[in-house]
C-alpha cells in the first residue's frame, strides 16, 4: 500500500493507464492533469492546456491518447507518445466530470447538458484541432455520466434520477431508475462480459442483469454516498468507496461485502481500477492519493 500527498486539494477524478503503470488525476480548481508513476507515487508529469478547471479523465483502451474534460465545453485530447493535444472537442453542451472511450479505442464520448457527444480518434493528429461532435446520443437530455460496457454491447448515461441504457450504435434500450426511491443515479459500472450492470443510488448499490433489466442484488453497507464504482476486471468483485472513507468489495453473485479497507485519507472522492486487475487507487477529500495491490 502506497500513499502520497498528489495535490491540496480534493481529488476530483482518476484513471489507470491500460497497463496500470500510470495513474492520472484531476483535483480542485487546477488546469492540469496530472500523472504519477502508479507503483511508486513519483511524478511523471502533467498536461496543460485547460482553460478551466480539469473535471474527468480517461485513457485510450489502447494506450494512445488521455483526455479530459473541464468546466467548459471544450474536452482535450493528449497524444501520450508526444504529450501534445491532439484533438479539442468541441460539444453544444456543458461538459460534465465524465469521459469514456469505446473498448475499441475508436470513439470517446463525452457526458454534457446537450445528449452524450461523441468522436472518432481517428480524427486526432497531430495538428490539434477544433472538432465537433460527429454523432450525438439523448440530445437535448442533460447527462451526468457515461459509460461503455467492456464488451462493447452498451452505453450507459445517467441523467436526474435515472439513467439510460443504449446498444452499441445510440438506439435507447431502458430506461432505469431507483427501485426503492427516488435517488440520482449516481455511478453506473458494468460487468466485463456485459450480462450485470452496478448502479449507485444513494447509499445503495443495485445490481441488473442485462438486457433483460432484472434486478438482482442490492449491496448495502456504505452509511454515506458512495463516489466510486467498479468491477474487478474478472468480473468476481466490485469495489466500491464513498464519503464514508472505506473502500469496500463486495460479491456480485451473493451481494455480500467480503472485504472493506480504511486508508486513513478522510472522504473518498474518486476511485479507479487498473485494466489488468493488479491495482487499485482512491483519492480524498485533502488531496491525498493511495495506490493498493487488489490481491490485499
Amino acid at each position: 500500500m502506497l500513499v502520497w500527498q498528489a495535490h491540496k486539494a480534493r481529488v476530483r477524478h482518476m484513471a489507470f493507464s491500460p497497463d496500470g503503470a500510470e495513474l492520472a488525476t484531476t483535483a480542485g480548481t487546477s488546469k492540469f492533469v496530472w500523472t504519477w508513476h502508479a507503483a511508486t507515487g513519483g511524478a511523471a508529469g502533467r498536461l496543460a492546456g485547460h482553460a478551466t478547471h480539469a473535471r474527468a479523465v480517461a485513457y485510450s483502451p489502447d494506450g494512445r491518447f488521455l483526455a479530459s474534460t473541464q468546466n467548459a465545453p471544450t474536452t482535450h485530447v493528449w497524444d501520450r507518445a508526444t504529450r501534445k493535444i491532439a484533438g479539442y472537442l468541441t460539444s453544444p453542451g456543458w461538459c460534465r466530470e465524465s469521459v469514456a472511450f469505446r473498448p475499441d479505442s475508436s470513439a470517446v464520448a463525452v457526458a454534457t447538458s446537450d445528449g452524450v457527444s461523441e468522436w472518432p480518434t481517428s480524427a486526432f493528429g497531430a495538428s490539434a484541432r477544433r472538432l465537433p461532435a460527429t454523432r450525438a446520443v439523448g440530445a437535448g437530455t442533460s447527462f451526468r455520466t457515461v459509460v461503455f460496457s467492456p464488451c462493447g454491447r452498451y452505453l450507459a448515461a445517467t441523467r436526474y434520477r435515472a439513467f439510460m441504457l443504449y446498444d452499441a450504435d445510440g438506439d435507447p434500450l431502458r430506461t432505469f431508475s431507483d427501485p426503492q426511491g427516488m435517488a440520482d443515479a449516481a455511478q453506473v459500472a458494468f460487468a466485463p462480459d456485459g450480462e450485470a450492470l452496478a448502479v449507485v443510488f444513494g447509499l445503495r448499490v443495485h445490481l441488473f442483469a442485462l438486457p433483460d433489466g432484472e434486478e438482482t442484488a442490492v449491496l448495502r453497507g456504505h452509511p454515506n454516498f458512495i463516489h466510486a464504482i467498479g468491477f474487478m476486471p474478472d468480473g468476481r468483485a466490485i469495489v466500491s468507496a464513498g464519503a464514508d472513507g472505506i473502500v469496500r468489495t463486495w460479491d456480485p453473485g451473493t451481494g455480500s461485502q467480503t472485504r472493506s479497507f480504511d486508508w486513513g485519507i478522510g472522504k473518498v472522492c474518486a476511485a479507479a481500477v487498473a485494466p489488468n486487475g493488479m491495482l487499485c487507487a482512491a483519492g480524498g477529500e485533502n488531496g491525498d492519493v493511495v495506490v493498493w495491490d487488489a490481491d490485499v
